[in-house]
């Protein structure tokens, strides 16, 4: 079964006309038999932006106010979020990554979420995400053990793509950088 969940487009545009951060939340499942057969490893040689380590550190203070377990910030997991948030930057448009591409670059997976957002700093795109009922369902999903968080700034925006993954180890088909 796939589920989408998304903002309607009428508070998309409220939020561009209103100069707040704008956002999108998407929730989609495979069932157990489609899970990709390729490997993943832990990449340590990935290089964690600050910001991306803000968002993580927020989303995780409020699972844990609630009493859900952390998300561990997961590099391949970063890599294709970093990938999608670039590709939205370059052409100044917010939109989620389409889900076949997403089925293709995460590999190990059964449940992903996607959050996708611009605005000024982290604190003000975490701030809208928890106060729109589809993002903190993303948020706030107990299954959820791994997040992968991209970010560019581009044009005074901060742009933001959060991957959330239920599986113990999830990986991608994007190449990684070398140790």
């Amino acid at each position: 079964m796939t589920l989408h969940r998304k903002l309607s487009a009428a508070l998309a545009t409220l939020f561009l006309i209103a100069s707040a951060p704008a956002a999108q939340a998407e929730l989609i499942s495979l069932p157990d038999t489609e899970i990709s057969a390729l490997g993943t490893s832990d990449n340590q040689c990935w290089n964690v932006r600050r910001k991306e380590r803000g968002f993580t550190r927020k989303i995780n203070n409020d699972r844990g106010l609630r009493g859900i377990g952390r998300v561990k910030l997961d590099p391949e997991l970063s890599k294709a979020a970093r990938v999608h948030t670039y590709s939205m930057a370059r052409k100044d448009r917010l939109y989620h990554t389409p889900s076949n591409t997403l089925r293709n670059r995460v590999t190990n997976w059964t449940v992903l979420g996607e959050n996708v957002g611009y605005g000024n700093t982290v604190r003000s795109l975490h701030d809208a995400f928890m106060n729109s009922p589809d993002h903190r369902d993303n948020i706030l999903y107990g299954t959820f053990r791994h997040v992968g968080i991209g970010t560019v700034n581009r044009n005074g925006r901060l742009w933001v793509t959060v991957i959330f993954e239920a599986v113990s180890d999830p990986g991608t088909t994007l190449p990684m950088p070398r140790c």
